[in-house]
C-alpha cells in the first residue's frame, strides 16, 4: 500500500488545475454533485486500460455528467445504506443502557448501583467502539464491489465480504485512518483559501478514497482473493466494427 501516492498522484496530470475547478465546482450541486463526482473516479480507476498512468488521468468534463452520474450512484447507495443497517443495533444498544442510568439516578448513594452504572457505560462505549469498526471494515470492500460491478446488489455478497474483511483488515483500517488524516489535511488548505476552498479540496479528497480503494482490491487479488468481474458498463472503448457481410 501506498498511502502518499493516494495523496500525491492526483496533482501528476497536467490538467489536474482544471480538473480541481470543475470537481468543486459539481461538489456545490447538492446531493448529485457528489455522486458525479465519485462517478468521475471510478471511471478514472475501473473503467482504463492503464489506470496506473495518472499523467493521463481524466479531466473532469461536464459533458460526461450522466456517465458519471450512473457509475457513482452505486457507490453512494452502499455509503447510505450500510449505516442504516446499523441503525437497529445502536437502538438496542441505546435501550439496554438506559435502565442502568435511570437505575443510577435513582439511588441516592448505592454505591453497588452506581459502580454497575460505570461499568454499563464503559460497556456501552466499547459497544459503540467496535460497531464503529465494523462499519469501517466493511464499508470500503462493499464501495470497491459496487464501483467495480456497477450494481448494488452484488456489493452485498457476504461470502465475498468475509474473504476481504479476513485478508485485508489491517491495511483497510490504516486506508481509513490515512482518510482522516488527508481530510484533516485538505479541510485546513480549504479553509486557508476563504473556507470555499473546502469544495474544491473534496475532490481531491474523493480521489484518495478511491485510489486507497483500487490499491486494497489489487492488494487483496495478490493475497488469493476472488477476482471481481468488472462491468461493461464501465467499458469506455468504442464497440468494435460489424463484420463485412459476403
Amino acid at each position: 500500500m501506498n498511502y502518499l501516492a493516494a495523496l500525491t498522484d492526483f496533482f501528476k496530470s497536467p490538467k489536474w488545475v482544471n480538473s480541481l475547478l470543475l470537481g468543486g465546482l459539481c461538489i456545490l450541486i447538492p446531493v448529485v454533485g457528489p455522486i458525479v463526482v465519485i462517478g468521475w473516479h471510478v471511471s478514472g480507476f475501473w473503467g482504463r486500460k492503464n489506470p496506473e498512468d495518472f499523467a493521463s488521468y481524466p479531466i473532469f468534463d461536464f459533458s460526461n455528467f450522466v456517465k458519471y452520474l450512473e457509475r457513482g450512484v452505486w457507490p453512494f447507495l452502499v455509503t447510505l445504506v450500510v449505516p442504516l443497517l446499523m441503525a437497529p443495533v445502536s437502538m438496542v444498544m441505546m435501550l439496554s443502557f438506559i435502565p442502568a442510568q435511570i437505575a443510577a439516578g435513582q439511588s441516592h448513594g448505592h454505591e453497588a448501583v452506581q459502580a454497575l452504572s460505570a461499568m454499563s457505560f464503559m460497556g456501552f462505549g466499547l459497544l459503540w467502539v467496535v460497531l464503529f469498526l465494523v462499519i469501517l471494515l466493511v464499508m470500503q470492500p462493499l464501495i470497491i464491489v459496487a464501483s467495480i460491478t456497477q450494481d448494488f446488489a452484488s456489493a452485498f455478497n457476504w461470502r465475498r465480504l468475509k474473504s476481504f474483511v479476513t485478508l485485508m483488515w489491517p491495511e483497510t483500517l490504516v486506508s481509513v485512518l490515512f482518510i482522516w488524516f488527508a481530510s484533516f489535511l485538505l479541510m485546513v488548505v480549504g479553509m486557508a483559501a476563504f473556507c470555499v476552498g473546502i469544495y474544491f479540496t473534496m475532490a481531491v479528497l474523493y480521489f484518495v478514497n478511491a485510489h486507497l480503494g483500487w490499491q486494497l482490491y489489487h492488494l487483496y487479488l495478490v493475497r488469493g482473493g476472488e477476482p471481481i468481474p468488472l462491468s461493461p458498463k464501465l467499458n469506455d472503448s468504442p464497440p468494435p466494427l460489424p463484420l463485412a457481410s459476403n
